[in-house]
């Protein structure tokens, strides 16, 4: 790698030869990745680097390209090696047991590539004679040390990310930011190549400080177990990791190797923090023959982040962020990150993904619609000809319908089209439709001639409802059926609020200029109320 220190290639993380790799412990047998190879050059990588041999800087540095060293900087000659452009990261190590002709110093070599650490490995055994070890004697082991070494970018004095001074973490290079299609309040670094994404979110710590530090071995188990049931056979190996920083926090680490569904091989990283005040996740997607090291980025962000004691508490997220793919997901306030890169690579949402793959072929059938405008807009937007089927509806996530004033679209999975509602029957029969799609998941709707939204009390999978009315509502018994929903925003429409405010002949003219026919003066004989006189 070409970090400019001599000698220094990518070191493996514990573990990361294996497949399912449970809080830095030994793998299952028989399970290799493709790191495997690297950890053959630890120790003559190691000890090239304590001998001083000196390469000069590459200000060419390729992105995302951390050295990680297992050993030490101690005796390092090169002008670059201040401790400052490192991060200290430690791992539990397992016991050893000796061999003939073992020693101390052998034993530091083969473990952490680093003989001179023979006095820690006898004051952890308490040996009060160093020399006097046996074949088949048990020794524990200190922790594995690690250094990552900061991009070159990075080094003296750093670049950081700050949000009014409550926290920072460094980039991971000099990335933009930008807004994730994802999810709303998540962001991501994304620079010139936006096959590769960074993902983070902060919000307030509910778990606790250093949350998995005591059940991270079930964290490990419950994150497989998602893995798999997101991805299936195309799950390929995952990793775990855990490591204590030098302020004694822990950083959580994960990453997974796994298939698209048109054959391609991809990388999931996520990498946590959890601290007094806030949490914070960092969730890495891209290729995983990218020559950015995905699985190092998110570690090296997570393993930067502070948040600062005497500041006030900054979290982001309003308390009703809504994330996917909790049904098999432990942690509700934590994104799921195999479901996120899931949707990222293969295009679809994930309800709609599973929906689909329940429906047998005997029990699909052409669904009936009351009204002709959105069976047309359905069409677009999933590329259908001809009948619709049930199965296609249910890849239908989230759907918006809005009438406004000048413009009138419909939103579809998060894809807008330009439509004229005034062709609709009546905005009850276009309720009876959107029924129909059983896996919505998120529908907002703004159209003046609707007098009955009990239809949807049939969308049993519905998380987020927003309604702006025009005609009044007089029952919301429909939100009880709802059991799923966690936002629920019910408001006069802004364009009601407009026809209100209009004289009884200018809104006469307005209705003939602009083509507005179901926003009205008076409706139902009680103007302006929508969903104030409502017994709930």
């Amino acid at each position: 790698m070409g970090t400019g220190f001599p000698a220094m290639s990518a070191l493996t993380c514990p573990g990361a030869g294996v497949g399912k790799v449970y809080a830095n412990e030994k793998a299952e047998t028989g399970k290799s990745s493709e790191k495997t190879e690297e950890t053959k050059e630890t120790k003559k990588s190691v000890d090239e680097n304590l001998a001083g041999r000196r390469r000069d800087r590459q200000t060419d540095e390729a992105p995302g390209n951390y050295a990680f060293l297992q050993g030490s900087l101690i005796g390092m000659q090169d002008a670059e090696v201040e401790p400052e452009n490192y991060i200290l990261l430690r791992s539990p190590s397992e016991n050893y047991t000796v061999e003939p002709r073992d020693s101390l110093w052998r034993i530091g070599e083969a473990v952490f590539a680093n003989g001179g650490r023979f006095m820690e490995i006898a004051e952890k055994n308490e040996l009060t004679h160093p020399d006097l070890i046996w074949p088949g004697q048990e020794l524990e082991m200190p922790d594995r040390e690690y250094y990552l070494q900061k991009p070159w970018c990075q080094r003296g004095e750093g670049y950081y990310l700050s949000d009014e001074g409550a926290f920072r973490f460094q980039t991971p290079e000099r990335w933009p930011m930008a807004t994730c299609s994802l999810d709303t309040h998540l962001s991501t670094f994304i620079g010139d190549d936006v096959s590769v994404r960074v993902l983070w979110g902060i919000e307030d710590n509910e778990m606790g400080e250093d949350a998995w530090s005591e059940n991270w071995e079930e964290v490990c188990q419950n994150m497989d177990h998602t893995a798999e049931e997101v991805m299936g056979e195309n799950l390929e190996d995952i990793f775990f990791e855990k490591y204590e920083l030098e302020s004694g926090h822990q950083v959580y680490n994960m990453w997974a190797f796994f298939r698209t569904e048109a054959g391609e091989r991809w990388t999931v990283s996520a990498s946590y923090r959890f601290g007094q005040k806030n949490q914070v996740e960092f969730i890495g997607i891209g290729p995983a023959d990218h020559n950015l090291d995905i699985e190092k980025l998110t570690l090296y962000t997570a393993a930067t982040y502070e948040e600062y004691e005497e500041e006030r508490h900054m979290g982001y997220g309003d308390g009703d962020v809504l994330y996917k793919g909790m049904e098999v997901w432990e942690y509700q306030n934590l994104h799921n990150p195999f479901v996120l890169a899931d949707e990222c690579v293969n295009h679809k949402t994930w309800h709609a993904k599973q929906a689909t793959e329940d429906v047998e072929a005997d029990e699909d059938y052409v669904v009936s619609w009351k009204e002709p405008v959105l069976p047309a807009m359905i069409r677009e937007a999933l590329q259908i000809e001809g009948d619709i089927m049930y199965s296609d509806v249910l890849r239908i996530d989230s759907l918006e319908a809005v009438e406004d004033i000048r413009f009138d679209y419909c939103s579809i999975n998060e894809e807008r089209f330009e439509v004229d509602w005034k062709d609709i029957p009546d905005g009850d029969a276009l309720i009876e439709d959107i029924a129909l799609c059983k896996n919505l998941y998120s529908l907002k709707i703004q159209i003046g001639d609707i007098s009955d939204y009990s239809p949807i009390g049939e969308l049993k999978k519905l998380g987020e409802l927003e309604i702006k009315a025009g005609r009044t509502v007089k029952d919301l018994g429909f939100l009880d059926e709802l059991k799923n929903l966690k936002k629920c925003e019910l408001k006069k429409s802004l364009v009601q609020e407009f026809v209100d405010s209009l004289s009884d002949k200018l809104w006469e003219r307005t209705c003939e200029e602009e083509g507005i026919s179901s926003f009205r003066k008076e409706y139902d004989g009680e103007p302006g109320l929508a969903f104030e006189n409502i017994s709930k």
